[in-house]
């Protein structure tokens, strides 16, 4: 029996944009969710620029994964696993960052590549799904995973497009017809790089960005996970939306629902790349998945940490 194979766990996913936490069982290979919690610290913010976490983003990241523990203390977890994604893999200060929260709050923070983060988010992806060829894509703050079986192999493939990247780089005076003209260039040229073998299967979607797009189609005032979960949204239906939200100012799209709290300035980016993606892989619709990378983080925690 593997030594993760039974137990309380917590992982913590450390995005660009969010911070996401999820407390589990695991017994013989199944999961049960017991907690989750979402915050958004936006360790990312500026990044692109500077290149380095800024000191609000460390003091953030502390405060949150201070709470996290205080929960997860409070189901009595053998472990924190902690992992970061796009923002740690390119911030020259990465290694500070790192040693900063483990000195502050005890927690390691395991930095992934781009394949390990593509991989982990579709096993978290399809996990709870009926059995079917699926391409998965994750869409994050920093960037922007597919992953899918080919010939037997799941193929991983992982580029630099995300909701906080693009914002950061082409809208921070608006969505003018340039500017977006101008990140549509840049998203095209790396999805190019992506590959094919991804077009006709059923295509899944997990992170803030889709299910941030399923609340809005479903017209939500809050977020229900519920509702969520296993929605479809169609390639119209994203286009329709992207429109609608390019032509609000921020009080309006925040006045969506309480999920566009930490998403309203970066939604629109978010909703370019996945039309675009969808556009690329010829899909007419995508299946929304509120689990992802956290949920294949926990179910492969044994792997990770023979690897640490």
């Amino acid at each position: 029996m593997r030594s993760r194979d039974n137990g309380v766990f917590a992982v913590i996913d450390l995005g660009t944009n969010t911070c996401l936490l999820l407390v589990a069982s695991l017994v013989n290979g199944k999961l049960t969710t017991l907690f989750e919690a979402q915050e958004t610290p936006r360790i990312g913010k500026g990044i692109y620029d500077t290149h380095k976490i800024s000191n609000e983003g460390f003091e953030k990241a502390r405060e949150i994964f201070e709470k996290y523990k205080r929960f997860s203390n409070e189901y009595n977890v053998k472990e924190i696993y902690a992992f970061g994604t796009s923002a740690l893999r390119d911030a020259d200060n990465s290694n500070e960052f790192v040693d900063y929260i483990k000195s502050k709050t005890g927690i390691n923070v395991k930095v992934i590549s781009g394949n390990e983060e593509a991989e982990c988010a579709y096993l978290g992806a399809v996990y709870d799904l009926p059995e079917d060829d699926y391409a998965v894509i994750d869409i994050g703050g920093g960037s922007t995973e597919i992953s899918c079986h080919e010939s037997g192999l799941l193929i991983n493939e992982s580029v630099n497009i995300g909701s906080v990247r693009l914002t950061e780089m082409f809208f921070q005076n608006g969505y003018s017809g340039e500017a977006i003209l101008r990140a549509l260039e840049f998203i095209i040229e790396h999805l190019d790089r992506l590959p094919l073998s991804a077009k006709g299967k059923s295509l899944v979607g997990v992170a803030g960005t889709l299910t941030t797009l399923s609340a809005i189609r479903l017209e939500l005032k809050e977020f229900d996970i519920g509702k969520v979960h296993g929605d479809f949204v169609t390639l119209s239906e994203v286009s329709e939306i992207t429109e609608r939200l390019i032509g609000m100012n921020e009080q309006e799209r925040l006045s969506i629902g309480s999920y566009m709290k930490g998403r309203s300035d970066i939604i629109v980016s978010g909703a370019l790349i996945l039309r675009e993606l969808m556009k690329k892989l010829e899909s007419g619709s995508v299946k929304i998945s509120a689990r992802g990378l956290r949920y294949g983080l926990m179910l492969k925690l044994d792997a990770f940490s023979k690897s640490s």
